[in-house]
Parts: C-alpha cells; sequence; structure tokens
C-alpha cells in the first residue's frame, strides 16, 4: 500500500521533481522489496512518461540494502527524477513483483 503520494518541484534543480511517498507492507510477514512503478498521464488518461525503480534506487537511510519489506511499518521513499513536462498533470505509484 502506498499513502501521502506528492510530486513536487525540485527545490535545488531546474527541471527535476521530487516524488515523495510513504509505502506499506500490510501483511503480517515480511516479504522482498517491490519494483516501484511512477506513471504520468496528460489530462486525457494519455501516458507521458513513466518508469520502474529497483529497491536500491528508492530505498535510503536504515533501509538502504534491505531486501525484505517488514509488516506494518510505514516506509518514507524520496525519488529525484526528470519532470515530464506540463502536459504531465495526472501521476501515480503502483506496485509491481520484483522478480
Amino acid at each position: 500500500k502506498s499513502s501521502n503520494l506528492i510530486v513536487r518541484s525540485h527545490p535545488d534543480f531546474k527541471g527535476a521533481l521530487v516524488v515523495d511517498a510513504i509505502i506499506y507492507n500490510r501483511a503480517s510477514f515480511s516479504q522482498p522489496f517491490p519494483l516501484l512503478e511512477l506513471r504520468f498521464a496528460d489530462p486525457n488518461g494519455q501516458l507521458i512518461a513513466s518508469r520502474r525503480f529497483k529497491p536500491s534506487e528508492y530505498l535510503s537511510g536504515e533501509m538502504a540494502g534491505k531486501a525484505e519489506m517488514p509488516p506494518q511499518t510505514p516506509i518514507h521513499i524520496a525519488l529525484d527524477i526528470l519532470d515530464p513536462g506540463a502536459k504531465a498533470v495526472n501521476y501515480s505509484l503502483s506496485f509491481r513483483s520484483p522478480e
């Protein structure tokens, strides 16, 4: 599960964005961290840009290098990405199998 998905202009780099979110493993057991897929679409729902992130790309701090996502633990992620442009007004974050 993800929550608190926020996309904002990068404070230091022009033409870049910062994506913040909280992810949770809602299961009662640890499981592998997923691939995260970030998608941007225009007002008509047409895909403008998408990218998948491996755990090694989105985990930092005490979670960096971990293979298993602990149960019922909120994990903050922050991604620096290139701005896909003014037409990319809708965005979503989804989970994909790491295999």
